[in-house]
């Protein structure tokens, strides 16, 4: 089973309390899902039994419908379609009047159950191993754009794309999935997400360090080759006699010592010194290195 249908199965199982918590909910499905045709029937299909069984109980508990309700199967292929219709003009309209008020989602706790609802009708969820993104589709802007003022009333930075001809509600950032997942109610899977996001983010820093650590090494490994080629060039055209004595030592060092990093390279000096002064004196040695190639560049052009 993918993480989007272990979430909806959760959000299957919530359900709301209050009347008013179970309107926007029904609302939020209706939006997404309705066949719109006659203003005195009420009709949804969904691919998704429990969710058509889910919006029947809604209907009945929040409107004390008690006839006239029905869930049937529409068609039957690879995959069965259900239908839940309701006929009964004086209840349609009711449910229409209260799906369509202007304070429906006013409150909290009904942002939430908008949110689950739209989710169940038309969400998805990637793998959080892969990568973060949760998406609701919907039929038409005005919709989205419902659903992303929902969200963004709730903190959740929510963006709409244009796919195909819908407009796709949108999350990236796996703190934002995270939250949307606790709003809507889906606790358990909000804790296997955590526990994703917890692993991730520790291969990700431990990824950097290594690739840090690596580079480096890299850089160290290139200035002690270089470092090595200055004082040899010093050896062969100068000798290391020429040098102070501090140079002198320093050079030999390096020379025993090409891989060692300038911090640790100090402690085979007597006395000791600090990766400052082992940065200074091998500095100077290049600078050295870099004038007798001047010399001898400058004596070969008036040689020629």
């Amino acid at each position: 089973m993918s993480f989007s249908s272990e979430v909806k199965d959760e959000l299957l199982g919530v359900m709301p309390g209050a009347r008013h918590c179970k309107i926007a909910e029904i609302a939020a499905i209706c939006a997404i899902l309705e066949d719109r045709g006659s203003d005195a029937e009420l009709s949804i299909r969904t691919e998704n039994e429990r969710l058509a069984r889910k919006f029947f109980t809604l209907l009945k508990k929040a409107f004390n419908i008690e006839k006239d309700l029905r869930i049937s199967v529409v068609e039957r292929s690879k995959r069965s379609a259900f239908r839940v219709e309701l006929r009964d003009p004086g209840k349609v309209n009711d449910i229409r009047k209260a799906t369509s008020h202007p304070m429906m989602l006013s409150m909290e706790c009904c942002r939430r159950s908008y949110l689950r609802g739209a989710f169940l009708a038309a969400g998805s969820i990637s793998a959080p191993e892969k990568y973060y993104h949760l998406e609701i589709v919907c039929p038409d802007s005005d919709v989205a754009g419902t659903i992303r003022s929902t969200m963004r009333n709730l903190g959740l930075l929510a963006k709409i794309a244009v796919r195909k001809g819908s407009s796709v509600v949108y999350l990236k950032e796996g703190e934002q999935i995270v939250q949307v997942l606790g709003e809507m109610g889906a606790g358990y899977a909000l804790m296997n997400l955590e526990n994703v996001r917890i692993l991730r983010d520790m291969r990700g820093r431990i990824n950097r360090q290594v690739n840090c650590e690596t580079a480096n090494l890299g850089k160290a490994v290139a200035t002690g080759v270089r470092q090595k080629e200055d004082i040899m060039y010093i050896m062969e055209h100068a000798g290391l006699g020429s040098l102070p004595k501090q140079l002198r030592e320093m050079a030999e060092v390096r020379l025993a010592y090409p891989d060692v990093p300038l911090k640790d390279l100090g402690e085979y000096l007597d006395p000791k010194i600090g990766k400052s002064g082992v940065n200074h004196r091998l500095k100077k040695l290049s600078s050295i290195a870099a004038e007798l190639r001047k010399q001898r560049a400058e004596d070969e052009s008036q040689n020629t």
